[in-house]
Formats: structure tokens, sequence, C-alpha cells
């Protein structure tokens, strides 16, 4: 399930979103483009080639929008000895030179999008994508113990290429209190 939550400049929650069109709706005035694919059977083996093919009818409809020169297939689990330096890279607010739309294969993230004077949260999970305009401020979390599999797409040929905005966030919640909030917001919305 897709959530997205409006924060003002200084980090407060302000609005909750979870149904895809509100989703859609509130991401339109970043550029930001959401969707859901199917989630496919993968083999153990392959590697991207596999996920390329598995996607092949879904990543053609995509290039027609989006010039996609490169790809890679990231995966973490939880004690990964490479995430507490790859939280703090993906942690730190920035921007790429082209689009980046990322494709969750299994598990969920979290994108944090720089939006008019505050910012917007958007949980993903497996079977949702998102394209991220060339340009615009961000930062990504998966918690403590990140467990998630995802294809990224992008417009260069090299790749993931990061430009730091050198901005100091506000105290946004990160991915496991993103997560708690939410389910506590739902969970009094549902009772109420």
């Amino acid at each position: 399930m897709v959530a997205l939550a409006r924060f003002d400049a200084q980090g407060q929650w302000k609005e909750t979103w979870v149904c895809d069109g509100l989703v859609r709706q509130n991401l339109a005035p970043t550029g930001v483009q959401f969707g859901r694919w199917p989630v496919h059977a993968l083999p153990a083996s392959g590697g991207l080639a596999a996920v390329q093919a598995a996607y092949a009818e879904e990543l053609a409809d995509l290039g027609g929008d989006f010039r996609l020169h490169s790809a890679d297939r990231v995966a973490l689990v939880p004690d990964d000895v490479h995430w507490p330096a790859l939280r703090r890279q993906f942690l730190a607010e920035h921007r790429h030179g082209d689009a980046e739309i990322r494709f969750f294969l299994s598990g969920t993230g979290l994108f944090y999008l720089r939006s008019g004077e505050g910012f917007l949260g958007l949980l993903c999970e497996a079977g949702e994508w998102v394209a991220l305009p060339a340009g615009l401020a961000h930062c990504f979390d998966a918690g403590e113990a990140p467990a998630f599999e995802a294809l990224r797409l992008f417009g260069r040929p090299q790749g993931w290429e990061a430009e730091p905005t050198g901005a100091v966030l506000p105290a946004l919640p990160l991915y496991d209190d993103f997560v708690a909030q939410l389910l506590e917001q739902v969970g009094e919305e549902l009772e109420g």
C-alpha cells in the first residue's frame, strides 16, 4: 500500500493519503509519477537480466515516457554490512541530473521529496514504481534493518550519480518511525 505524508518546513506531519488517486494528485505538483505493476516471480539467479526479462512489457511501456539508458538491481537485507554507509549517503539530500525511476521488487522504502515550503514522505512497497524528475531534491531510507529489492532505471548511461544539495533537513521521521506513526494514524482512523 502506497502512503504519502505532507510535512511542513519544520518537519511536522500535516496530512496523510493512502489512496492511489490522492497520492498521484498530491505528487503531481512535484513532477513525480507513481504507478503499480504486478509482482512477477523471478528466478533465484539471473540478476538484472532476469528482472528486465520478467518486466519487459512494463519497461517498454515506461520507456515511452522516459529515455532509459541504464539500470541496476539493488538488494539490501537486515545486517548488510554496507547499509550504514549507504544509508548515510541516501539520507543526505541530493538530486540527479536525470530522472530516477525505482521499481520495488520486494520490501519497502521511504522517499522524502522537497515540495514547496516543506516535504512529502512517500512510502512504496513491492509492485510500486516511482519516477523522480531530474533536479528534484530528495533522500531515501529503508530503516535500521533494510529488507528490499529494487530495479533502478536512469536516463544516463553511467547510472546513479547523486549531486548533494548540502541542505540541513529538519528532523523528519526516519523509515521505522514513519511506519510506526503511519500505522498509528491508520489505526486511529479505523477506530473513529
